[in-house]
C-alpha cells in the first residue's frame, strides 16, 4: 500500500482511535444498596459505589447532575429529601480508558400516619355526668375510627383532627381508643378512662355573694346546682328554709332588720355536699332614684321653634321640681314620672335641671341645652362666622333664590352643602363641596297636559324628560333625556291666548315659526307648516280642539315632542279665517350634554342618572378676602373683604335682562325675612351689616290682618370704599340702597355730623369707589345726573390745580385744591343744610413740559334729588308708623289677601308671590333689570372695499365679541353675527355705507365703509419685496407705492400674519427681519385706499445630501463572506446638517450610519455586509441601487464530513488487518493523520471550497 493511501485511511480513524492506545475501562463492583430499592421519605438513604481504577464519578438524580467527584476509587451519594415517587439514581465512573455506569431504580413512600398530640391525658377521670370531649391530632389526612372497650363508637373520614364526645359514660374503668388509618399506614391512641361518682357543684348563685338592700325589700336568693340535692337555707347558722331533690333553689325575705347576717345554701346529697354564703348588709331606706331619663345623652341640640320634651322615671313615689337656667318651671307631687315640655323655643344655652326628693332623700338631673337658630344647618344665603353657624351647611331651593323652585308644587331641585374645618377654613377642601339636583314633577301651563319633569341645573332650568302624567295629545312615552345625560332649556310654557290669522305665522322661539296655511271650507280644519330659520320642517292638517306637536332626535334620545301648540278653536269667516291658541310649550333643539367626569368651573360630575346628578369640587377652593369664585356655570360665591369670614353663593347677572330674586318660601304661616334670607334687601357683605327686617306677626288662613306685617329698618353706619375716609349712614329702603347721613369726622377730622333720615329725608348713593383715575388738563371727571368736574388747570409748580364743578353744562363751584386733599360740594337737601354730595380725592396733581394731569383715588356721590318720609305716607300696602333718626317702622294698613295664584304689591318694588295650591305657600321678590353698560362697538374690515369683494364686519362690547346681533347698511340686512361676533358681505354697489349693529339689551353701535368701482386704479396700492429669494433671518425690504404712477406712499401700516411690522414714511418703505419659514401673508392698509396684499414665501436654511459612486466588494461573493459597500456623500444645501444613511438589502434595513457636513463638505461611506444564502441581492443605498450574486461555498466539506463518520469503521478494520498495524503503532499514526487532515481542511475553508 503506498504512503498517501495509509495517510488516508489512518485520518479515517480520528473518531474511534485518537487515543492511540486501546485500554480496558473501569468497573464498578460492588454498588449498594441493590436495585430496585424502597425507603419512606424523609429517610436518608446512601448510595455507594467501587471502582477498580481512580476515575472521576458523576452522579445523576432523575437525569439531573448531583454530585461530581475527581479521581477518586470509591463514592457516595446521599439524599434524604426526595420527594414521594419514583426516582432514578445514575452513577457514572469515568477515566482515561473508558467508563462504566451503575443504576438503581429507587421508590420513595410516603411515611405512615402519627399522631402528633392528644387532649386530654391519656390517664383520665371525671365524674358521671360531665360532657367530656377526646381529640387527636394527626400529621395527615386519615380516617379514624373511636373503639370504647374494642366497640366502634365513632369514625370520621378524611381529617386531620378528631374528636369524641361522651357524656353519658357510667361510674367503670374504660379503655379508649383512636385508630387512624390511611393508604400510608396506620397509628394509634389509648386513654385509660375512669369514671367517678362525683358530689355536686353549685353552678350559681344569685345575687353577688356580697350584697345589700333597704330595710323593707324583699328579696330572694338563687343556687343552681348540677344535681339533683337537698338544700338547706341558714341564716346566720339557723335554718329557715328546706327543699329536696332539686336542681335549683330559692330563699325569699322581706323582713330582715338593720343588720349584717350571713346566709348560707348548703347542698347535699349521695355524692357529696357543696355550700355558698352570701355576706348580706341590710340598710336604712335609701333616697328616691331617678331610674331613667330622656334625652338620654345630657347635652341636648335641637333648633328653635321646635318643640322639646324632658322626661324621668324614678323609683320611688317622690316630689318633682323642673328648673330651667335656675328658675322653677314646673312643680309635681307624689309621682314616679314627671315631663317637662317647651313647645317652641327660643335660640341660647339653657341649664335643665330636675330635682326628686322624698323623706329618704333625693336625687337630680341636668341637661345641658343649646338651642340652635333656624338657620343654623340651612335657611340663611349668607355664611358668617360670627353668626354660630354649621361648619356644614347647606343651601337648597327654599333659602337660596338662585336654586330653582317650583312654587306650585312646593318642590325644590337642587341643594349644595359646604363642609368647613372651621370658622376661619378660607379652603374649601377636595370633595368638601357637595351639589345634587333631582328631577321634579311640574304642570304645563295648560292644564290638560298633564305634567313634565323639570330640574335646575347650576342655577338654571332645564327640561329632563316627560313621565307617566304627560298627556297622550304630546307623547304616549316616557322620554328621559337626563337618563342619557341630556338637558334642554324650556324656551315657552304658556296658556295665553293668542289669534293667528290665515296667511300669518306664530312665531316660536330658535327661529321656528308655525305659519298658517289655509283654513278649510268647512272651518274644522287648518293646513299649517312649521319653518325654522325660513326652512319648512314639518307639514300637516289639524282640527278644533288637538295639539300640534313637532318631535325630533336630540342627540342620543329619538322622537323628542319639542314644540307642542293647542289649537283651541278654528274660524272660517266669508272675509278672515283665523285659529285660536291657548296653550304652547316649547325646548330648545339645543341641549347640553353632561357625563360623569365632565368638569362644570370647578366641580365635577360624579354620578348621572334618570333621577339624579351629583358634583364635587375637583380641587380646593380658596375663599381669600374679597374675592368672587367661580363655582360652575353662572353660580359664584362672593367673599366679605373682611378678616371674618363671610360669603354667599350668587347668580351672575351681569347679562341685561329683568331677574327675579326672591325670599325664602313660607308655607301656612307667617315668616321673618332680614338680608340674610332674603337678597332683595339691601346688605353689606364686607362688613356684615343689613338694615331691613319684614315679618308676619300671624297668618289667618289667607289673610294678613291689619299691623300684622311689620317692616322696619335701621341705618347703620358703613365704611366709604376709600376707608381713609371713614364711615357715612346707609340703609336699606323698600329693597333700595339708600344715604342716611354722615357721622363725625366723615371724609377729614372735624367735621361735624349730618343726618338727613332725621328730617325724614333718604338720598340714593349713585357713586362709591377707590378706583385709580387719571384725567388731564383741560379735559373733565364725568359724575352722575350731570354734574362733571373739569380740571381747568395745574399751576406751573405741579402742586396745585384748578377745578370748576358744573351741572348739565352751568358752573355751580370752582377752587383751587393741592394733591392729597379731597374736593367736597356740598348743597342745602330739603331741610338739611350743607350736605356734602360730591367728595373727590385728589391723590397726586402733575405738571410736565407738555402735558398737565391729575391723579384721582376715591369719589362719593350721593343724589341732590332725595325722598321724603312722614309719618302717615302709604307706600303701596304699608303705612309709615314711626321715623325717626334710628328707625323706620310700617303696617299694613289694611288686611291683605294671598289669593291663589296672585301677585300682591307690598310696597315699592317688593311682592308676594303665591303659589297656584291649596297650600297656602309664598315668598317675597323684587324684579331687578340689568341695563347695558355700553353701547356695541363695530368695526369694519377694510373700510374702503372693491364692490364685489368681501367687507367683514365685527361687533364687540367692552371688548367681548357679540353674537346674534343684526347687522344693517341702512335698511339692507347683512346678516346675524355668529359666535365670532362677525358678518361677512359683498356690496354690489359703489358708495358710502352707514354700518348699524343691533342687539336687544345693547345700544346701537354704527361705523362706515366706502364701496368703489373695481376701474378706479387711483385707490389702489402695490407692494415691492427685496431681494425677491428670501431665506429665513433675511432683512426683508417692503415698498409701498402707488398702482398709478409707483410714486412711495406714507402713513401704510403694514402688517405680517396679522401682527403690524410697521408704517411708511415718505420713503414708503419698511423693513423687517423674516424667521419663520413658510407662506406669510403680509397685509398694507390706509385710510381712503384699498387694502393691498402679498403671500411671501420664507425658504427655510437647510442642508441638501446628494450621494454617487455606489461600489460593491466583490460584486460576486460565495455564502458567509463579507461584502465591502461603499459610496460618496456631499452636502450641496446652505446649511450644516445630519443625514441617516440606511444599507437596505433586499429592501430591508440591514445597517445605518448618520453623517455630518458642512456646506460643500463630503466624505466616504463604507458598510460591510455578510453574504447569505446563495441568489442574487438587490443593494440600495443613498438612493443609488447594484445587485449583489452570493454563490454556494463549503459544500464539500459537508460531503467529506460526513464521509468521514461512514468510513471510520472500515478504515480502522482494514489498517490492523491488511495494513499491518498494532496496538503500540496506531496511536504515532492516528497523530500524524490529524495533523495531516486538520491542515487540509483548513486550507479548504479559508479558499471557500
Amino acid at each position: 500500500m503506498n504512503k498517501g493511501l495509509k495517510l488516508l485511511l489512518m485520518s479515517l480513524l480520528i473518531v474511534g482511535m485518537s487515543c492511540g492506545v486501546a485500554m480496558a475501562a473501569p468497573t464498578i463492583d460492588p454498588a449498594t444498596p441493590s436495585s430496585p430499592h424502597t425507603s419512606e421519605v424523609g429517610v436518608q438513604v446512601d448510595f455507594d459505589i467501587t471502582i477498580n481504577e481512580s476515575s472521576n464519578v458523576t452522579w445523576y438524580l432523575d437525569g439531573s447532575q448531583v454530585q461530581n467527584e475527581i479521581g477518586v476509587t470509591s463514592s457516595t451519594y446521599s439524599n434524604s429529601d426526595a420527594s414521594v415517587g419514583p426516582h432514578t439514581v445514575v452513577a457514572n465512573a469515568t477515566s482515561a480508558t473508558g467508563s462504566d455506569e451503575e443504576t438503581w431504580i429507587w421508590t420513595v413512600n410516603a411515611a405512615a400516619p402519627q399522631i402528633t398530640s392528644t387532649d386530654p391525658s391519656l390517664t383520665f377521670s371525671n365524674n358521671v355526668g360531665d360532657s367530656q370531649t377526646f381529640t387527636v391530632d394527626i400529621d395527615q389526612s386519615v380516617n379514624v375510627n373511636w373503639l370504647l372497650d374494642g366497640n366502634l363508637v365513632f369514625s370520621q373520614l378524611s381529617v386531620t383532627t378528631s374528636s369524641y364526645t361522651n357524656n353519658s359514660a357510667e361510674l367503670g374503668t374504660y379503655n379508649l381508643t383512636a385508630v387512624v388509618t390511611n393508604a400510608n399506614g396506620t397509628d394509634q391512641e389509648t386513654w385509660d378512662w375512669t369514671v367517678n361518682a362525683g358530689g355536686p357543684q353549685i353552678t350559681s348563685t344569685d345575687p353577688s355573694l356580697t350584697f345589700s338592700n333597704n330595710v323593707g325589700d324583699s328579696q330572694t336568693f338563687t343556687v343552681d346546682i348540677d344535681q339533683s340535692v337537698n338544700v338547706n337555707w341558714l341564716l346566720d347558722g339557723n335554718l329557715v328554709f328546706s327543699q329536696l331533690s332539686v336542681t335549683t333553689s330559692s330563699y325569699t325575705n322581706s323582713s330582715a332588720e338593720l343588720g349584717t347576717y350571713n346566709l348560707t345554701a348548703v347542698v347535699t346529697n349521695a355524692n357529696g355536699t357543696d355550700q355558698e354564703t352570701w355576706d348580706w348588709t341590710v340598710s336604712a331606706m335609701l333616697g328616691p332614684q331617678i331610674t331613667s331619663f330622656d334625652p338620654s345623652d345630657l347635652n341636648v341640640e335641637s333648633i328653635e321653634g321646635t318643640p322639646q320634651e324632658f322626661s324621668i322615671e324614678t323609683d320611688q313615689v317622690c316630689d318633682v321640681i323642673w328648673y330651667v337656667n335656675g328658675g322653677s318651671v314646673k312643680t309635681e307631687s307624689s309621682v314616679t314620672s314627671s315631663l317637662y315640655n317647651v313647645t317652641n323655643p327660643s335660640t341660647g344655652s339653657y341649664t335643665v335641671t330636675v330635682n326628686v326628693s322624698n323623706a329618704n332623700g333625693d336625687d337630680s338631673k341636668e341637661w345641658t341645652w343649646d338651642v340652635k337658630a333656624k338657620s343654623f344647618y340651612s335657611g340663611d344665603r349668607i355664611w358668617d362666622a360670627d353668626a354660630g353657624q354649621s361648619l356644614d351647611y347647606t343651601w337648597n331651593a327654599l333659602s337660596y333664590s338662585g336654586f330653582y323652585y317650583d312654587l306650585e308644587s312646593g318642590l325644590g331641585s337642587e341643594t349644595m352643602t359646604i363642609h368647613l374645618d372651621s370658622d376661619s377654613d378660607r379652603n374649601i377642601g377636595d370633595g368638601d363641596l357637595e351639589y345634587t339636583t333631582t328631577p321634579i314633577d311640574t304642570d304645563f301651563e295648560r292644564s290638560g297636559w298633564g305634567s313634565y319633569q323639570i330640574i335646575g341645573f347650576m342655577a338654571e332650568r332645564y327640561f329632563a324628560g316627560y313621565t307617566d302624567d304627560t298627556d297622550n295629545d304630546i307623547t304616549f312615552d316616557d322620554i328621559s333625556m337626563m337618563s342619557r345625560g341630556q338637558l334642554s332649556k324650556v324656551l315657552m310654557d304658556e296658556d295665553d291666548k293668542h289669534s293667528v290669522f290665515a296667511g300669518s305665522g306664530l312665531v316660536l322661539e330658535d327661529g321656528y315659526v308655525l305659519n298658517i296655511v289655509e283654513v278649510d271650507i268647512n272651518g274644522d280644519r287648518v293646513f299649517v307648516i312649521l319653518s325654522k330659520d325660513g326652512s319648512q320642517v314639518d307639514e300637516t292638517v289639524l282640527s278644533s280642539g288637538s295639539t300640534y306637536t313637532y318631535e325630533t332626535d336630540l342627540g342620543d334620545v329619538d322622537d323628542v315632542p319639542i314644540i307642542a301648540v293647542y289649537f283651541e278653536e278654528i274660524f272660517s269667516g266669508i272675509e278672515t279665517n283665523a285659529i285660536f291658541i291657548e296653550g304652547i310649550f316649547q325646548i330648545s333643539d339645543e341641549y347640553i350634554e353632561v357625563e360623569s367626569g365632565d368638569d362644570f368651573g370647578a366641580m365635577e360630575v360624579k354620578s348621572i342618572g334618570s333621577t339624579q346628578i351629583t358634583m364635587e369640587n375637583e380641587d380646593s377652593i380658596d375663599l381669600d378676602e374679597g374675592d368672587v369664585v367661580d363655582i360652575m356655570g353662572k353660580l359664584k360665591f362672593i367673599v366679605a373683604d373682611d378678616n371674618t369670614l363671610r360669603f354667599a353663593p350668587f347668580v351672575d347677572m351681569s347679562e341685561p335682562g329683568t331677574y327675579e330674586i326672591r325670599g325664602t318660601i313660607a308655607e301656612n304661616e307667617g315668616l321673618n325675612w332680614t338680608p340674610l334670607n332674603f337678597e332683595g334687601f339691601y346688605y353689606n357683605i364686607d362688613e356684615g351689616i343689613g338694615t331691613e327686617s319684614l315679618s308676619i306677626v300671624a297668618l289667618d288662613g289667607r289673610s294678613i290682618a291689619e299691623d300684622d306685617l311689620v317692616y322696619t329698618t335701621s341705618p347703620e353706619e358703613v365704611s366709604f370704599e376709600r376707608g381713609e375716609w371713614g364711615k357715612y349712614e346707609v340703609l336699606g329702603f323698600m329693597a333700595e340702597k339708600y344715604f342716611a347721613g354722615y357721622p363725625d369726622d366723615a371724609f377729614e377730622d372735624g367735621r361735624d355730623s349730618v343726618s338727613m333720615m332725621s328730617r325724614g329725608q333718604l338720598s340714593k348713593v349713585l357713586i362709591d369707589e377707590d378706583d385709580k383715575k387719571s384725567v388731564f388738563g383741560g379735559s373733565s371727571l364725568i359724575l352722575e345726573e350731570g354734574y362733571a368736574l373739569d380740571i381747568i388747570e395745574v399751576d406751573i409748580n405741579g402742586d396745585k390745580v384748578f377745578v370748576e364743578l358744573t351741572k348739565d353744562g352751568d358752573e355751580v363751584d370752582s377752587t383751587v385744591l393741592s394733591s392729597g386733599n379731597p374736593y367736597i360740594y356740598e348743597e342745602d337737601l330739603g331741610d338739611v343744610d350743607d350736605v356734602p354730595i360730591i367728595a373727590v380725592n385728589f391723590k397726586e396733581i402733575f405738571s410736565g413740559t407738555e402735558t398737565t394731569a391729575v391723579f384721582v383715588e376715591g369719589i362719593f356721590q350721593i343724589s341732590d334729588e332725595y325722598l321724603e318720609i312722614e309719618s302717615g305716607d302709604d307706600y303701596g300696602e304699608m303705612e309709615v308708623k314711626t321715623i325717626s333718626s334710628e328707625k323706620i317702622e310700617m303696617r299694613n294698613s289694611d288686611d291683605i289677601s294671598l289669593s291663589r295664584d296672585d301677585e300682591v304689591e307690598i310696597m315699592g318694588d317688593i311682592h308676594f308671590k303665591v303659589a297656584d295650591s291649596s297650600d297656602v305657600r309664598y315668598y317675597p321678590f323684587v324684579e331687578v333689570t340689568v341695563e347695558p353698560e355700553e353701547a356695541l362697538d363695530v368695526e369694519v374690515d377694510p373700510k374702503v372695499v372693491v364692490e364685489g369683494d368681501e367687507v367683514t364686519v365685527t361687533v364687540m362690547s367692552r371688548g367681548s365679541l357679540i353674537n346674534d346681533a343684526t347687522v344693517k347698511a341702512g335698511s339692507l340686512v347683512l346678516g346675524t353675527t355668529d359666535d365670532e361676533g362677525i358678518v361677512e358681505y359683498k356690496f354690489r354697489s359703489d358708495g358710502k355705507y352707514k354700518i348699524t349693529a343691533e342687539k336687544d339689551g345693547y345700544a346701537t353701535g354704527t361705523a362706515e365703509v366706502e364701496v368703489i368701482s373695481a376701474d378706479d386704479l387711483s385707490r389702489k396700492m402695490s407692494i415691492e419685496v427685496s431681494p425677491e429669494v428670501i431665506y429665513e433671518g433675511n432683512l426683508v425690504t417692503f415698498t409701498i407705492v402707488k398702482a398709478i404712477g409707483g410714486d412711495p406712499m406714507d402713513d401704510v401700516r403694514l402688517s405680517l400674519d396679522g401682527k403690524t411690522i410697521g408704517q411708511t414714511g415718505s420713503d414708503g418703505i419698511v423693513t423687517d427681519v423674516l424667521t419663520e419659514p413658510g407662506i406669510h401673508k403680509l397685509i398694507a392698509e390706509k385710510d381712503g385706499f384699498l387694502n393691498a396684499e402679498l403671500n411671501i414665501d420664507v425658504k427655510e436654511m437647510q442642508a441638501k445630501f446628494e450621494f454617487s459612486d455606489l461600489v460593491l466588494d466583490p460584486i460576486e461573493v460565495r455564502s458567509g463572506k463579507d461584502v465591502e459597500i461603499t459610496l460618496n456623500a456631499v452636502n450641496n444645501g446652505n446649511a450644516e446638517g445630519s443625514y441617516t444613511v440606511e444599507l437596505m438589502v433586499n429592501n430591508n434595513v440591514t445597517a445605518t450610519q448618520e453623517i455630518t457636513l458642512g456646506v460643500n463638505e463630503s466624505t466616504e461611506v463604507t458598510f460591510e455586509y455578510t453574504a447569505g444564502e446563495p441568489g442574487s441581492y438587490l443593494v440600495k443605498v443613498g438612493g443609488m441601487t447594484a445587485t449583489l450574486e452570493v454563490i454556494e461555498g463549503v459544500s464539500a466539506i459537508v460531503y467529506l464530513l460526513g464521509g468521514i463518520a461512514i468510513a471510520v469503521l472500515g478504515g480502522a478494520a482494514y489498517l490492523f488487518t491488511a495494513g499491518g498495524w498494532t496496538v503500540e503503532t496506531a496511536g504515532p499514526k492516528a497523530s500524524e493523520a490529524m495533523a495531516a487532515l486538520s491542515e487540509k481542511i483548513s486550507n479548504l475553508l479559508s479558499r471557500g471550497k
